[in-house]
């Protein structure tokens, strides 16, 4: 799929490069400006149909394959747990931690340029910056965005279902908050001594969005102080981190350039081995 939406959008820039190339024609064969509209607007539509279809599908994946760990989880058929991450967040930050796209999208004449979004959501880096033997995995309306897969689960069972999430997953990735039930889930974590399998994230600070990410993360700090959380200071280039026993400070990374192969280096040092 994303090999025929490469294709789209090569050929809508070249449909209005042939377009430039000829109007200096002598002969004036060459493509007229409505047909050349017409054309490059017909394959960037259909490039930006088929990408459509391809993020939903490639979460539709994500959704299902979540369900199948949640079942063998509850079924306790095989003896050996599935592997999985499981993402922990505010449901306030869903869609709404959108980040530059670090990759290089090339020249507006090549494929890339066009197959390549500017702007991300977090969630959906991350989930990619995983191994895919290391699904991400949360809790949530299946659909509702681009990232972790999806389970969804009602209001009275939730707490167990996060239970066997946080007692099987062999990394758990959480964005804090002080609030409702995300900090309820980091009072969990501290209780069930889960920290040393904890990656934490300071989103890093947005040039537009909805979430002053300064002032949200001097709030968690400072409500998460009384439940043993010690959170470093915010940093506009953000950090993922982790705590070490009693909830103090174990080590970080910095994330200069939040993009997928970046982020997964900086999981890939922090979850190198587990704080004493």
């Amino acid at each position: 799929m994303s090999v025929l939406v490469r294709y789209c959008n090569l050929l809508a820039a070249w449909v209005v490069l042939l377009h430039l190339l000829s109007r200096g024609s002598v002969t004036g064969d060459g493509l007229s400006a409505s047909m050349a509209a017409m054309g490059s607007a017909a394959f960037f539509l259909s490039g930006r149909v088929l990408a459509a279809v391809e993020r939903w599908w490639t979460q539709r994946r994500r959704d299902r394959r979540a369900e199948a760990v949640l079942l063998q989880l509850l079924s306790g058929v095989d003896d050996v747990a599935p592997q999985f991450a499981v993402y922990l967040r505010p449901f306030s930050v869903t869609g709404r931690l959108t980040v530059t796209n670090r990759r290089w999208r090339g020249l507006p004449l090549m494929p890339a340029y066009f197959a390549h979004e500017a702007e991300m959501e977090f969630e959906r880096v991350l989930a990619a910056a995983l191994s895919p033997d290391l699904p991400l995995i949360a809790l949530g309306r299946p659909g509702e965005a681009i990232g972790a897969g999806r389970i969804a689960v009602t209001d009275a069972a939730w707490k167990t279902m996060f239970q066997q999430l946080i007692k099987h997953a062999r990394w758990i990735v959480m964005i804090p908050s002080d609030q409702g039930e995300t900090r309820w889930e980091v009072q969990q974590l501290v209780a069930q001594q889960r920290l040393g399998k904890t990656v934490f994230v300071m989103p890093p600070a947005l040039k537009r969005g909805r979430i002053d990410v300064p002032d949200y993360w001097r709030q968690v700090r400072a409500g998460l102080a009384p439940d043993g959380v010690c959170l470093p200071a915010y940093t506009p280039a953000g950090q993922a981190f982790r705590l070490g026993p009693g909830g103090r400070f174990y080590r970080s990374r910095y994330l200069h350039r939040l993009g997928v192969a970046a982020l997964r280096r900086t999981l890939a040092g922090l979850t190198a081995e587990r704080p004493r």
